[in-house]
């Protein structure tokens, strides 16, 4: 891996001008305000110093404090984590959850989520934690773990992307509104934190490991399948630099997923395919949100039927993935990654219901790509 010769200053006050802006965004919040009032003692301390990891720790403190405030001063919004529980509790009583119903926000729903994360919650379900609580909990790491990625490369360039994984509102509030978005990032950053330094250090149980990571990813939320598109093509082209690794990278990685999904899927392989017809179609949701739809019904009264909607972003998805694989080298990493934000953003601005919730696997995506397409061409 390259390293980068730091410009100190210029990332210092990349960084400070995204933090202000996003704090005053967060509004008069009492963290928020005493954080505002830190900005001159870290300018004291820099020019002190000449030293960022200052800067780093108050990055990673309020993006821990600010997830534990804001689960404080919200409440359920998303009825995700609410349905997970309930789908807990037919597994625990012996049944298949792709064979069961609840009730939702929008009637009576199939189990829409993936195997992983009922495994996932069950700890806190068993000890009777609200799974809002564990969910803030697990969304304190995603900055973590993105400082963590970012430092693979000996530099500092990433804080102004650190910044945003930490103070952007929106993704504050997702790590307590009910949703489960933020394991789903942590438990990707981590697998792919793993990979990385795997490729550094030449370390084949870190491969390993993250075969295992990922494949916990992709069987709790669907969205990792959009990195899959590219990342494992990218990593069975490894097998010429790694020879052994691949081989048992894939082992382990499919292995994963069949041991924690094919008793649910075998069990119920109707449940299933009308799981996923759900989430593909969504039949009982309106059209909302950041999309084409809403722009063209909002600015031109123009609406089309949901099976139209759906051919045509399918149309569209697979198409982005097949030329982006066709122009991808298999050298890069972060060519993996410029897919699945290409695709996934294709696929949303597509379709026809869209919550931030939708946009937050893209953040510390493109932060991602930014670190890693930073380094490649240095």
């Amino acid at each position: 891996m390259k390293n980068i010769k730091d410009n100190l200053a210029s990332i210092f006050w990349s960084t400070i001008t995204v933090v202000f802006v996003l704090l005053v965004h967060n509004g008069r919040e009492p963290l928020y305000l005493i954080a505002l009032t830190g900005i001159p003692i870290l300018v004291a301390i820099f020019y002190y110093k000449r030293s960022l990891f200052p800067l780093a720790a108050y990055l990673l403190a309020l993006g821990v404090l600010g997830r534990f405030t804001r689960y404080y001063r919200q409440n359920y919004a998303s009825d995700t984590l609410l349905a997970t529980r309930d789908y807990i509790g037919y597994m625990l009583a012996g049944k298949n959850v792709y064979r069961e119903l609840i009730m939702t926000n929008f009637g009576l729903t199939p189990f829409s989520y993936l195997p992983a994360s009922l495994f996932w919650y069950l700890p806190a379900y068993v000890m009777t934690v609200d799974l809002r609580f564990f969910e803030m909990l697990v969304a304190t790491l995603v900055p973590v773990a993105f400082y963590m990625y970012g430092r693979l490369t000996k530099s500092w360039f990433f804080l102004p992307l650190l910044a945003v994984v930490a103070v952007t509102p929106f993704l504050l509030d997702l790590s307590a509104d009910g949703s489960n978005d933020n394991s789903g990032i942590f438990l990707l950053l981590l697998s792919l934190i793993f990979f990385r330094k795997a490729q550094i250090t030449k370390n084949m149980k870190l491969l390993y490991l993250s075969a295992v990571m990922l494949a916990v990813a992709a069987a709790f939320k669907h969205y990792v399948f959009f990195l899959l598109a590219f990342f494992l093509p990218y990593v069975f082209v490894l097998r010429k630099t790694l020879p052994q690794g691949p081989a048992k990278f894939f082992l382990l990685f499919f292995t994963t997923i069949g041991l924690i999904s094919l008793p649910f899927i075998l069990g119920a392989p109707d449940g299933f395919i009308r799981a996923l017809t759900y989430v593909e179609l969504r039949p009982t949701y309106p059209i909302w949100g950041w999309n084409i739809w809403a722009a063209l019904r909002d600015g031109f009264g123009f609406t089309l039927p949901v099976q139209t909607m759906w051919m045509i972003r399918l149309i569209c998805t697979i198409g982005t993935v097949l030329v982006t694989l066709k122009c991808m080298t298999y050298k890069r990493v972060w060519e993996t990654y410029l897919g699945a934000i290409m695709t996934m953003l294709v696929y949303l601005v597509l379709s026809w219901w869209t919550t931030y919730a939708h946009f937050t696997f893209l953040v510390p995506l493109m932060g991602l790509l930014a670190i890693e397409h930073a380094l490649d061409t240095v």
